[in-house]
């Protein structure tokens, strides 16, 4: 990796291309690192440098070996696909997710060297000692700001896929994670991709001069300054008192861990029966502890209708007895029916059994929920493994009188827009229901969990997890874990406490400003591609490919 920082050859000398298809899966899966199940954060910072300069090429070339990267990275990443339960339909979500994905940092690659103000015919050294101080910081600074530009989109085409933002990795270094307040996750990437590039200037003008002198570390300026500047604004945060405590509420989140192939196979009644068996035996648990509220994760009841009534009736009304005797309230996620439509749902019921209020799914999972094009093309609609799901509406708001919650449903809570809506001034807690059961006992679970705590930085909110099998838990406002019990897959009822604080609760600059740094870096982007191609045109050069 050493000899990757330290290359000095030019944009269009070939070089070794084992060694450049090399050093460029090698960055990949130093990026992959950074999260689980590795999770080790310094790697986020080593990433984005080792991928600049091993893609150190004309544009066309830089979008290959990018794409390399990209694959090394999203292949490892995202493996966990291929522990749904359907083949050979996994292993090709797995190659069709990954492959997308991919190209994105490929694009980064050739828009960091496309917009590299240099002679890409010199090797490196040369190429960089040419050049101002400004110019170098400011080809760090688009290349900072490309990356979010490029996790944005990816965080919107075609419904997005905001996962694994590199930013998201950082949640341990609290100062730096409470930026999000004030310009969402992405904020984060902002800062450690500007740093990693800078680190790569330091080094490359360090091996051109074959020795290190003081003034080298100018190269870090515009990163520290900017470093400084977030771990400033997050201290400011942290340090903004979270309102006093009025309350708090006692919850069980039931886990059941019900495998995905029985949540598929509605038909089979003896498998459905011991599905409904453990629910109850583990509400049954949680009664015990006197929570104010029982919560069930999401699509966890059971086709009721074709169970056997003369063990299903004795076994909710004794339930209910038991729930409206300890006056608790219930979550449950349920599918449902509306206009003959289904809809991944979940229901609030009081202690008597009244179902006042629903919230169903807004964000569909594509191919798992429904089919791009297949209300024009049904054939398509064959290939959702659990149905075409209609989209919900939202936010709702819980109402249990002594707290208020915000339901989101599975990943619904990595996408930081329906949180930052559903977490309205009255809103108490945010609260996910999800089912990662579709990736078995893998290292998506917590994937899964390190994304969605960054909504709870965000917006400034407790988020309360319930989840058939991963991280059920709480998370607090500082993005900090609360109540993991391992094994994490393993059937259980976690009892967690969250405090009840005074509102209304003032919304985060972050929540009132939406994702104005991103969309901001987009058009910075945009802008700079269009002067680049109208100087290039001046010029007559044609970047090679």
């Amino acid at each position: 990796m050493g000899f990757a920082l330290g290359t000095l050859r030019g944009v269009n000398d070939g070089g070794n291309k084992w060694r450049d298809w090399a050093l460029a899966s090698g960055a990949g899966l130093v990026w992959a690192c950074a999260f689980p199940p590795v999770t080790f954060l310094p790697a986020a910072w080593l990433a984005p440098a080792l991928l600049l300069a091993a893609t150190r090429a004309a544009p066309g070339r830089a979008f290959r070996l990018g794409f390399v990267a990209g694959i090394a990275h999203y292949f490892t990443s995202l493996a966990w696909v291929l522990y749904i339960p359907v083949a050979p339909g996994n292993i090709a979500g797995w190659l069709a997710l990954s492959t997308y994905c991919s190209v994105y940092p490929a694009a980064w690659a050739a828009l960091c060297w496309y917009l590299f103000p240099g002679d890409s015919e010199k090797p490196i050294r040369e190429a960089l000692a040419d050049l101002s101080f400004g110019k170098r910081l400011g080809w760090g600074a688009s290349c900072a700001l490309g990356w979010v530009a490029l996790e944005c989109l990816r965080g919107w085409v075609i419904t997005g896929f905001p996962w694994n933002y590199l930013g998201a990795s950082q949640l341990e270094f609290t100062r730096l994670a409470m930026l999000a307040q004030f310009t969402g996750v992405l904020g984060v990437s902002l800062v450690v991709v500007w740093g990693s590039v800078g680190g790569l200037l330091l080094v490359w003008n360090w091996c051109g001069k074959k020795k290190f002198e003081p003034l080298m570390l100018k190269e870090l300026a515009g990163p520290a300054v900017l470093l400084a500047l977030a771990v400033g604004l997050g201290s400011f945060a942290l340090a903004q008192p979270l309102g006093a405590k009025r309350d708090e509420l006692k919850i069980a989140l039931i886990q059941p861990s019900i495998p995905q192939t029985v949540l598929w196979n509605v038909n089979d009644k003896e498998s459905q029966h011991k599905r409904f068996a453990q629910l109850m035996d583990l509400s049954d648990i949680a009664v015990e502890k006197n929570p104010d509220l029982i919560v069930w994760p999401e699509a966890s009841v059971p086709p009721l209708r074709l169970l056997d009534p003369e063990v299903v009736v004795p076994r909710l009304q004794s339930l209910n007895a038991a729930l409206r005797e300890n006056q608790i309230w219930r979550v449950w996620g349920a599918d449902r029916f509306e206009n003959n439509a289904p809809l991944n749902s979940s229901v609030l019921m009081d202690p008597d059994g009244n179902e006042l209020a629903y919230y169903s799914k807004q964000h569909l999972v594509m191919f798992g929920e429904y089919v791009p094009f297949g209300e024009e093309l049904p054939f398509l609609k064959k290939l959702a493994p659990v149905g075409n799901f209609a989209r919900g509406k939202g936010p709702e708001v819980f109402d249990m009188g002594r707290a208020k919650m915000s339901v989101i449903i599975c990943f619904e809570d990595v996408v930081p827009k329906l949180a930052r809506r559903a977490a309205t001034p009255e809103v108490d807690f945010l609260l996910n229901l999800t089912n990662d059961g579709w990736f078995g006992q893998s290292h998506q679970q917590w994937q899964h969990a390190r994304s969605a705590a960054w909504r709870a930085i965000e917006t400034r909110r407790p988020l309360v997890r319930c989840t058939n099998n991963g991280i059920t838990c709480w998370v607090d406002e500082h993005g900090h874990f609360h109540g993991v019990k391992p094994p994490v897959h393993s059937p259980r009822v976690n009892i967690v406490t969250i405090p009840l604080r005074k509102g209304p609760r003032a919304p985060t600059v972050y929540q009132r400003a939406g994702d104005w740094l991103p969309w901001g870096a987009v058009a910075v982007c945009v802008g700079l591609i269009l002067v680049r191609r109208k100087k290039g045109s001046a010029s007559g050069a044609n970047p090679a490919n």
